[in-house]
């Protein structure tokens, strides 16, 4: 396309400067996460040098005693040899202990391998070390840790309940799978329980209710549970399951077909202004169960019936899969090889069965086996099985030719991780697990109620009129239309 008369072309400016191109911008964005607050949410110890990998526990169990028993009436001392005054009839009270076993469990984690002398040379390389240390390990520790508690609390958990008017209790186990295509089948991906999803409804607060005398009389808030206020219980589930509780909780029955959730009857005692919930790390308060959010909390898809004989008969034959909150998808790159980095996963807010728990941190305790030395001739390298990140220099594997990988020069290495973890139950019957239905808001169509004003015309332009003088205009020089010679306005 040629330029019109009076445009002055590029080429008419020859470039004879230096340009550094491209121009980066100084700032190198990163990724903000939540955290994951599970691990803050258990207690933690040790355990010793010298504890074999399973631990049996002994407990003594509290008896209540025959109370239908009946009493016998005192007789009058002075009425003959009736009865046996001295040898009244005696009712037996016994006792009894449980003794079960809990294990070790570990993972290792690592990273690919860096070279010094590749690393010296990258522009960014301090800024992105920083950043993969500080926001992708040190996180993966409690991200990873996390994951186990939810796992082992649903073990350990005294009860596990479907959500629906019966309450049937469900067992289940996890079924693993080859996802990542590696060609081990070690990804627990599958929840295989034995209540199928037509018999799991959305979480309610009656099924609550039902709860809390329950705990209550497990001994949840201690020996003396009413004597000062009406104690509360900790529930663990999603925001939705959250707000979708306080709607049921705040309405109330319409026609007798409706399920009654009164309010009066759930709201009846105050915890305080709601801006100091996050204080205690609760999100909010339901009658007298506190809520804790958790951000990253097991939810599943439905996927089919095994049948009746799936996993030897034992009745865990409906299978859920698992739905992780974040995906990890290839990067575009930034000076090298392309990577990977998470993204949200939608199809997590869209899961349509969690699992929720009813907690009490006495229910379980997490211990980190203690890593002293066995005998300081026998310099073992420094351990820490609570997943703290090392940089690792040694046996670093082989090549791609399956030769060893020498590093003579300890300019080659690798950050790893041991997770090795002592899960310790302790009041199990504190913890229960509540399988549900959940569901992000359901967003209302709200039309308008006036008519649509149709499209009437607009001008918006901000432009003076271009419009021709008239012909016949007399300013103060005559006519306003100048010609040959007497075109100057003081030429008469």
């Amino acid at each position: 396309m040629a330029c019109p008369d009076g445009w002055i072309k590029a080429c008419d400016f020859p470039q004879f400067f230096v340009s550094q191109t491209p121009k980066f911008d100084q700032i190198i964005m990163e990724d903000i996460r939540p955290t994951d607050g599970w691990l803050l949410n258990v207690s933690t110890g040790t355990v010793p040098m010298g504890t074999p990998p399973e631990i049996t526990q002994d407990r003594f169990r509290s008896v209540w005693p025959n109370i239908t028993k009946q009493w016998s009436r005192v007789l009058n001392p002075g009425v003959g040899c009736i009865g046996n005054p001295c040898d009244p009839p005696e009712y037996r009270i016994g006792w009894g202990a449980d003794r079960l076993t809990y294990f070790a469990l570990e993972q290792t984690w690592a990273t690919p391998l860096l070279c010094y002398n590749q690393d010296m040379h990258v522009t960014h390389a301090v800024e992105h070390i920083a950043q993969i240390i500080n926001s992708i390990l040190r996180p993966a520790t409690t991200i990873i840790s996390s994951a186990l508690l939810r796992k082992v609390a649903i073990y350990w958990a005294g009860k596990k309940f479907a959500a629906n008017a019966r309450m049937d209790e469900f067992t289940y186990q996890w079924s693993v799978a080859d996802t990542d295509g590696d060609g081990v089948a070690d990804e627990e991906i599958y929840f295989d329980c034995s209540v199928p999803p037509s018999r799991i409804f959305h979480l309610v607060p009656q099924m609550l209710q039902r709860r809390f005398m329950p705990l209550m009389q497990k001994g949840y808030a201690g020996k003396n549970p009413f004597k000062e206020t009406t104690p509360f219980i900790e529930l663990v589930t999603d925001i939705d399951t959250c707000w979708f509780l306080d709607k049921l909780g705040g309405s109330a029955a319409v026609t007798a077909d409706v399920t009654p959730n009164v309010a009066a009857n759930w709201r009846f005692i105050e915890w305080g202004a709601a801006n100091k919930y996050w204080r205690y790390g609760f999100s909010g308060q339901l009658g007298n169960f506190m809520i804790r959010v958790d951000p990253f909390g097991l939810r599943f898809n439905y996927v089919t019936d095994l049948g009746p004989s799936a996993h030897g008969g034992n009745g865990n034959r409906y299978r859920y899969q698992i739905v992780l909150p974040y995906v990890n998808n290839i990067t575009t790159g930034a000076g090298g090889a392309a990577g990977i980095g998470a993204d949200e996963n939608p199809d997590y807010q869209d899961a349509e069965f969690a699992i929720s728990i009813i907690w009490h941190k006495r229910a379980m305790e997490l211990l980190v086996p203690d890593a002293t030395p066995i005998h300081p001739d026998m310099p073992y390298g420094h351990r820490d099985f609570g997943g703290k990140w090392r940089f690792l220099m040694h046996d670093l594997g082989a090549d791609v030719d399956g030769k060893p990988i020498k590093n003579d020069w300890e300019n080659k290495g690798r950050f790893g991780a041991w997770f090795k973890y002592y899960p310790r139950p302790l009041y199990t019957e504190f913890a229960e697990v509540l399988l549900h239905k959940r569901e992000p808001m359901i967003v209302p169509e709200i039309d308008r109620c006036t008519p649509s004003p149709g499209y009437p015309a607009q001008r918006y332009s901000s432009e003076l009129p271009e419009c021709p003088l008239p012909t016949d205009y007399q300013g103060q020089w005559g006519t306003g239309v100048p010609s040959g010679d007497n075109a100057g306005p003081l030429n008469r």
